[in-house]
């Protein structure tokens, strides 16, 4: 099987504290490129530049005679609102591309991993006051490879909570992969909240996930891309009042014609 790739940036002082957590935990060795880390499963490489414009690690790891899985991406949260909290998200943007990666472009999203990734979060975080969470798709970088975000929000305090920091290597390096059937999500806030409360109690995966705000401009193209570009893609969760009508007809016309499954919460 081949492993995960662990990418940290040091112009991320979040990515920053996590990397030196997880040596200090994870017993890495250097590859004989001298540029990729390994330990067991999974390798690590760590860049200077802020992940979100790293559209060249595919090439990296050809360079460095290694191949990868996935690829996951240690990384701050943001927020206007300085909420704590540890989320989980898929790559691409659905219309500009203001932080990375390319207009109308989504990558390929990480299904397994990154739902098990946020159960193990969600069942072992101990701490106070923390949103976990899953959070729609955006930014880059643009990849071809399966790929996803962990990320704690949103001050140096958080960066550094070693609880915090625990329960993320945790939902890395000892994550139960699950093959659940596997869904697109659509609609309601970025965070999404309704599908995040229906993941947590079901027997599923996420891949892409469509906030309200992007189904303005949503185009058929782009939904089949969120599918597609969803490994294994049984259908959608929709949060139906979070859904606009002409969204709707568009979800109903493509599992039509695809034979895909739309469950409506």
């Amino acid at each position: 099987m081949l492993p995960d790739l662990l990418i940290a940036s040091k112009s991320d002082e979040a990515s920053k504290s996590m990397l030196d957590y997880i040596l200090e935990k994870e017993k890495f060795t250097q590859s004989d490129s001298g540029k990729i880390m390994v330990h067991g499963d999974f390798m690590l490489a760590v860049f200077e530049e802020r992940h979100l414009y790293l559209d060249n690690i595919e090439q990296f790891l050809n360079d460095n005679g290694m191949e990868a899985k996935g690829i996951i991406f240690l990384s701050r949260h943001s927020s206007k609102a300085d909420i704590k909290s540890i989320t989980v998200h898929p790559t691409g943007n659905f219309s500009g591309a203001l932080l990375g990666g390319k207009p109308g472009t989504l990558t390929v999203s990480y299904p397994v991993a990154m739902s098990a990734s946020l159960r193990y979060l969600k069942e072992n975080f101990r701490g106070d006051n923390f949103e976990i969470t899953f959070e729609a798709t955006h930014h880059g970088p643009l990849l071809n490879k399966m790929n996803y975000y962990i990320e704690i929000g949103t001050t140096d305090k958080q960066w550094k909570d070693l609880e915090a920091l625990e329960v993320v290597r945790g939902a890395i390096f000892d994550r139960d992969d699950r093959e659940y059937d596997t869904f697109v999500g659509v609609g309601g806030g970025h965070y999404m909240p309704k599908i995040t409360e229906y993941f947590l109690k079901n027997n599923i995966n996420m891949g892409h996930m469509i906030p309200k705000y992007a189904l303005d401009s949503i185009t058929e193209d782009m939904i089949l891309q969120a599918v597609e570009k969803t490994p294994g893609c049984k259908g959608f969760i929709m949060d139906k009042k979070g859904t606009k009508a002409q969204a709707r007809d568009l979800l109903k016309k493509i599992s039509d014609e695809r034979n895909l499954e739309i469950i409506s919460i």
